[in-house]
């Protein structure tokens, strides 16, 4: 210890590791080593003193473990200071772990204390605290954290660039052939011109691109001696426009647990941040509608995309996540509306009509014939679903493939790898698509 205050808190925190061994030793053994411990310290005339030492610790470091019985078992016997210092030793990681899963100390690193994580982990984790602090700091300076009373919330921008990093991810994964603009361009009379022109056609809509039409004029006159410049058909050239269709797209996602035991939730989630980035700046126009579901399905915001956690109650309701899917499509009459969904297992629950999740295994008779309802109903909205199968469940694979050839979608079996790359692309292709 190095000042006054820090020799009291290791006296304080070998105390009260005594103290807790005492209350873990049997009646026999606790009066056995007490009547060893006062014997010696009478004959050293400590006892008085080392009771108000005591008293006097408990007094001033009160938030140390003072009572409590530790179980103790082991191939190898400790001697008394041995077992002590394990006892402390303890003590500095229970109260560290305190600290950790306090929501307030998460959220300002500069409550942990690090004389404790240096008691615990050593020196290289107090310098890991005081990296995380400098990061912590520069990510709310740059705009990427804020506080939301004990809590650190992530920005909009963190949002936004998490996305592009996801998505930044997915495409480097892709195939050469398949790189480059991942948009689909189709010209027509409508849209946005796109900088290119070529010669006037007969029935051609696309506006006059007048600068390029007298330069032909010009040259013409110029080449063939001309003595007045008069247009003709072939000096004209009219601009390229390019069609943006607006899309309606459903992401439906499984957040059962089977995803994280399969290691194929955080896949997941990048695939699904990856499409918000690709929908927000290449295709601003479109509506997407993110849905995750477990035992219920429920509407995932753009923002809590990255704090999105795998359920850990049983179910997949599928049945509910399209009933949600099919509210969104129809408000969106006139898009082009896209459907797919990424899962790892059949479903096991539907949505009574009092709104209750019922969850059954193996799925019950009720709950397919709802889940093909609403697949039936996607196929009167003439929406075909494209399926994402993950992992190599038999039957999974068996009710995905009639289901395709029921709504006229298409199951793309996807290791979690390149999970990304599969539902991108096949967005780009879907929502290009007539």
């Amino acid at each position: 210890p190095e000042t006054l205050q820090e020799f009291i808190d290791e006296l304080a925190r070998q105390a009260a590791a005594m103290q807790r061994m005492m209350e873990s030793l049997s009646p026999e053994q606790r009066a056995e080593l007490a009547e060893a411990m006062q014997q010696a310290l009478s004959d050293m005339g400590l006892q008085d003193e080392m009771s108000r030492l005591q008293q006097n610790l408990q007094t001033m470091r009160p938030e140390f473990s003072w009572s409590g019985q530790q179980s103790m078992s082991g191939e190898e016997p400790l001697g008394l200071p041995d077992a002590t210092q394990a006892l402390a030793e303890l003590a500095d990681l229970e109260s560290l772990m305190d600290q950790l899963s306090d929501s307030d100390a998460r959220a300002n690193l500069d409550n942990i204390d690090e004389q404790a994580v240096a008691r615990a982990l050593g020196r290289q984790a107090v310098d890991d605290l005081r990296a995380m602090r400098d990061i912590q700091r520069q990510l709310e300076e740059e705009g990427y954290l804020e506080r939301d009373g004990d809590r650190l919330e992530l920005t909009p921008k963190a949002v936004r660039r998490i996305g592009r990093s996801a998505l930044k991810e997915v495409f480097s994964s892709l195939d050469v052939s398949k790189q480059g603009d991942h948009s689909v361009h189709r010209t027509g009379a409508a849209g946005e011109i796109t900088g290119l022109t070529r010669p006037w056609q007969f029935g051609d809509e696309q506006p006059i691109d007048v600068v390029r039409t007298v330069r032909n004029a010009v040259n013409r006159k110029i080449m063939s001696g001309d003595a007045e410049l008069k247009l003709r058909a072939e000096d004209f050239e009219v601009h390229e426009t390019e069609t943006r269709t607006r899309a309606a797209v459903c992401l439906l996602i499984d957040q059962s647990f089977s995803m994280v035991m399969s290691d194929t939730w955080g896949a997941a989630k990048t695939m699904a941040l990856a499409l918000q980035s690709l929908a927000a700046s290449a295709y601003p126009l479109d509506a997407l509608e993110i849905i995750s579901f477990a035992n219920v399905a429920q509407v995932v915001k753009p923002h809590e995309l990255p704090e999105l956690e795998a359920s850990y109650i049983q179910g997949t309701n599928l049945h509910h996540a399209l009933m949600l899917a099919g509210r969104f499509l129809d408000k969106h009459h006139s898009a082009q509306r896209v459907v797919m969904v990424v899962t790892d297992g059949e479903p096991t629950a539907y949505i009574d009509a009092e709104g209750y999740s019922c969850f059954s295994w193996p799925p019950s008779d009720e709950t397919i014939a709802l889940t093909v309802a609403q697949i039936d109903l996607m196929t009167r909205r003439k929406v075909p679903i494209s399926w994402f199968r993950l992992g190599n469940d038999p039957s999974l694979e068996r009710f995905l493939d009639q289901m395709a050839r029921r709504n006229g979608g298409r199951v793309l079996a996807a290791s979690s790898e390149r999970l990304g790359d599969y539902v991108v692309s096949d967005y780009v292709r879907a929502r290009g698509a007539r």
